[in-house]
C-alpha cells in the first residue's frame, strides 16, 4: 500500500511538539520584552538627567528664551530659585497630579563656593511596579552671571 501524504499520528505528533516548542519559549520571549521595556524606560530616565544637567549648565540669563521648559518649570525661574538660596531642592513637575510625563526629577543643589554650584538630579519612575532604579547624576557648574558678554 502506497500512502501519500501524512497519516492522522504524524499530523498529531507534529502538532504536540509545535505546541511544546511553544510553551517552553513563551515565558522566554515574555520575559525578554519585558526587560526590553524596561531597559527603554531606563534609558529615557538617563536621557532626561543628563538634558537636565545640560541645561542647567549652558544656562545663559541672555540668551535663554522665555519659553524653555523643565518639565512643567520655566528654565528662568528655576535658575531664579536657585540662585537665591544657598541649598535647595526643586521637584518636578510642579503639578504632582499630572502623570503624563511618566517620571519625576528632583533637582538638588549646594553652594560649594561662592560662584560654584554642585547640582544632583535624579530621576524616578512613576510606575513603581517596575523594577528600575532611580537615576542619579551629579555635576559640578558656575553660577549663571547675569553680566553682559561681549565675545557672545
Amino acid at each position: 500500500m502506497n500512502n501519500k501524504g501524512f497519516t492522522f499520528i504524524e499530523i498529531l505528533v507534529g502538532l504536540f511538539l509545535l505546541g511544546l516548542l511553544t510553551v517552553t519559549y513563551y515565558p522566554i520571549i515574555n520575559t525578554s520584552i519585558y526587560n526590553l521595556q524596561l531597559s527603554k524606560n531606563k534609558m529615557e530616565m538617563i536621557n532626561i538627567a543628563e538634558s537636565t544637567i545640560e541645561q542647567l549648565k549652558s544656562f545663559n540669563y541672555n540668551k535663554t528664551k522665555e519659553d524653555e521648559y523643565l518639565f512643567d518649570m520655566q528654565t528662568i525661574s528655576l535658575i531664579n530659585e536657585l540662585v537665591n538660596k544657598k541649598s535647595h531642592t526643586i521637584s518636578l513637575p510642579l503639578n504632582k497630579n499630572d502623570n503624563h510625563w511618566g517620571y519625576t526629577c528632583i533637582i538638588q543643589k549646594e553652594e560649594k563656593l561662592k560662584n560654584f554650584w554642585k547640582i544632583r538630579v535624579t530621576v524616578s519612575s512613576i510606575q513603581k511596579e517596575q523594577k528600575l532604579e532611580n537615576v542619579t547624576i551629579e555635576a559640578f557648574m558656575a553660577l549663571p552671571s547675569k553680566k553682559e558678554n561681549k565675545f557672545n
